[in-house]
């Protein structure tokens, strides 16, 4: 028993020896060889020493050894002489030729006739420098032949005669514009309208059974452009923003006929009052077709009815009788 464990020993440190022994013999061969002694280098050194030379000391590739050459004083001297004129030389045809070309240029010019044109610096005037103008026109037309006489301007007005033209109503403005048209409709748009006369009234009434709540009818005035303003009501003026005159109002059925915004959400009420007073700002039967605009589309929000001022419904021959009433009063 004691043998077999030293036999189990020995083998276990001749693997781990082994192992050891191979594991740096995989990481010397990884390595990387430097580039001397790779075998590439190697055959690259071999065939440059192999190669030939020809009596001229080229080889194959026609390149000879290096050679170092001395250069003396006396020869830098002799060889950058001739370099000169050879220079020169190759220059000196397009130095003869620029001279040629401007000499025939100079020609040219010459041949043409010289026109001098003086400039002078003048300042307008008010139909003082007229006679100049002619002057300097016959002298430009002297000057040059082929330039043709240029014809006088004529003068602009003094201010003497725009002051007599003006006097004399020879000027007359284009853009005269008479507000007389409109100062009319301003006083009668600023006018106080007096005493009403007539009173249009739509009732706005729920269905039998039902309510109108007020948080369902405070989304509807706001989007119908209701302002709540005067006398604790709701009313829709000419602007949509809520500016302007009032065009008509809305109150509510029950007594005493206000709202309140605070507790609109738990108000309810029975139906609603739309009313227009004759006369009114603007365009009477205008007003009048946004108040029923308004009132048929709070109905169909709302699903309730609409009603003339007699509380009965609301039908084309009534519609007919009120716009009558209105044309009574335009």
């Amino acid at each position: 028993m004691e043998n077999f464990q030293l036999v189990v020993a020995i083998l276990g440190a001749i693997a781990i020896i082994a192992v050891l022994v191979h594991g740096l013999w995989s990481i010397r061969k990884q390595r990387p060889r430097p580039l001397r002694d790779s075998p590439t280098a190697k055959v690259y050194k071999d065939k440059s020493n192999s190669k030939s030379l020809d009596r001229d000391g080229f080889d194959a590739d026609g390149i000879g050894e290096v050679r170092v050459r001395k250069v003396h004083a006396d020869d830098s001297d002799a060889e950058s002489t001739p370099a000169r004129p050879a220079k020169t030389q190759g220059h000196t045809p397009v130095q003869r030729v620029r001279p040629a070309t401007a000499s025939s240029d100079d020609v040219n010019l010459a041949s043409e006739p010289s026109i001098k044109v003086s400039r002078e610096r003048r300042e307008p005037s008010m139909g003082q420098d007229k006679p100049q103008s002619h002057q300097s026109a016959g002298s430009a037309s002297q000057s040059s032949h082929s330039t043709p006489p240029s014809k006088p301007l004529s003068a602009a007005p003094s201010a003497a005669e725009l002051a007599d033209a003006y006097q004399n109503n020879s000027y007359q403005d284009d853009f005269d514009i008479s507000f007389d048209d409109f100062d009319d409709e301003i006083i009668e748009d600023d006018a106080p309208l007096g005493d009403p006369v007539d009173v249009l009234v739509l009732h706005l009434v729920a269905k039998e059974g039902q309510v109108i709540h007020g948080a369902e009818l405070l989304p509807c005035l706001l989007a119908l452009n209701f302002k709540y303003g005067d006398m604790n009501i709701f009313h829709r003026h000419q602007d949509n923003a809520g500016n302007g005159k009032v065009l008509f109002s809305m109150a509510n059925m029950l007594k005493p006929g206000i709202f309140d915004p605070d507790t609109m959400e738990q108000f309810s009420t029975h139906g609603v009052v739309l009313f227009m007073t004759l006369p009114c700002h603007g365009d009477a039967l205008i007003n009048f077709q946004i108040m029923l605009n308004s009132a048929e589309q709070m109905a169909d929000d709302l699903d309730a009815q609409v009603l003339d001022g007699s509380r009965q419904p609301w039908d084309d021959y009534t519609k007919q009788a009120y716009i009558q009433r209105i044309r009574r009063q335009m």
